[in-house]
């Protein structure tokens, strides 16, 4: 892909208006340390979660739950135990001198109820026996996440909501049910703050494709590997003008590969920094077609990846 490195045109700063959700204090949750105003975690029935505080030394800090058991055992600690109900059960830290975070600790239904390939009337699939060589990343996840209509502009992130991550199967069927990694998550938040850094103002990224059934996948004609069917990828691109395709990014009146490439640059730059070194894992170049523009695969496998198709 030598021959399309391109200089991206536009003035390094932070884009007008864009909102990067960050905190002066961080909440470390289940092992896992945000600093957002907004998060959502994911979490089996009954599951006990410890929850700290880290910042803020001076300031009373109050933590309180909408379900499950919440209970302080030591300074700035707490540990929370999920309700056995699947459902939306926030969190709210509020420091006394700070804005506060909102945890959107979903419960998951376990994996165990489905039957067939199916869960209720929502179609799963199988996911593969044994885990791509090895790699517990790809044992069968233990938990789906229900998705009602009324949750689909739940924020998992200041920038992201739940229906973008959403299988495109049985469009009008309801409820239906999601695999998400929050390392996805965290990932494409820091990605496009890097993106508005840069000078190309977007509020949001375009998931093309996110979480994908077995099912689904392999009905598509995806390898049964995929990290999608894990929750732990997706498609992106940048389309601020509703077109429904990735935008002009280069300037050249054309939307091409050379447009998508000013986006994986852009990632790859990031990972390139000490800061954000952990963030490595998959990236693809996608070409155009005609019932859809370029795009950008990324995903949160925890180890290099790399390929294009034109």
């Amino acid at each position: 892909m030598a021959a399309l490195l391109l200089t991206i045109p536009f003035t390094p700063n932070l884009s007008a208006g864009f909102e990067d959700g960050r905190l002066d204090y961080t909440v470390q949750f289940n092992g896992k340390r945000v600093d957002w105003h907004s998060f959502a975690f994911f979490v089996m029935p009954g599951e006990i979660t410890p929850l700290r505080v880290l910042g803020q030394p001076d300031a009373e800090v109050t933590v309180t739950a909408t379900g499950g058991e919440l209970s302080l055992i030591g300074d700035r600690r707490w540990q929370w135990q999920a309700p056995d109900e699947p459902g939306l059960y926030p969190i709210t830290i509020q420091p006394a001198d700070g804005r506060p975070m909102t945890l959107n600790v979903l419960t998951k239904v376990p994996s165990s109820e489905v039957e067939d390939g199916w869960l209720g009337e929502y179609r799963i699939g199988e996911y593969p026996v044994k885990p791509l060589r090895g790699n517990p990343i790809y044992l069968p996840p233990p938990g789906k996440i229900e998705v009602w209509p009324e949750m689909m502009e739940l924020p998992v992130s200041p920038n992201f909501t739940l229906g973008q991550f959403l299988c495109k199967q049985q469009p009008d069927h309801w409820p239906k049910y999601l695999v998400l990694r929050e390392a996805l998550v965290a990932k494409l938040e820091i990605i496009l703050a890097e993106v508005n850094r840069r000078g190309i103002h977007t509020d949001s990224f375009v998931i093309m494709s996110g979480h994908r059934t077995p099912w689904y996948n392999q009905a598509i004609g995806n390898g049964r590997f995929s990290r999608h069917v894990w929750g732990g990828a997706a498609d992106i691109f940048i389309d601020t003008n509703g077109d429904g395709r990735m935008d002009d990014l280069n300037g050249d009146g054309r939307i091409d590969m050379r447009d998508a490439q000013i986006l994986l640059d852009i990632i790859e730059d990031l990972y390139e920094t000490r800061k954000h070194q952990r963030l490595h894992g998959g990236l693809g170049l996608y070409g155009p077609r005609p019932h859809r523009g370029p795009f950008v695969h990324v995903d949160a496998r925890g180890h290099e990846a790399r390929w294009t198709v034109p």
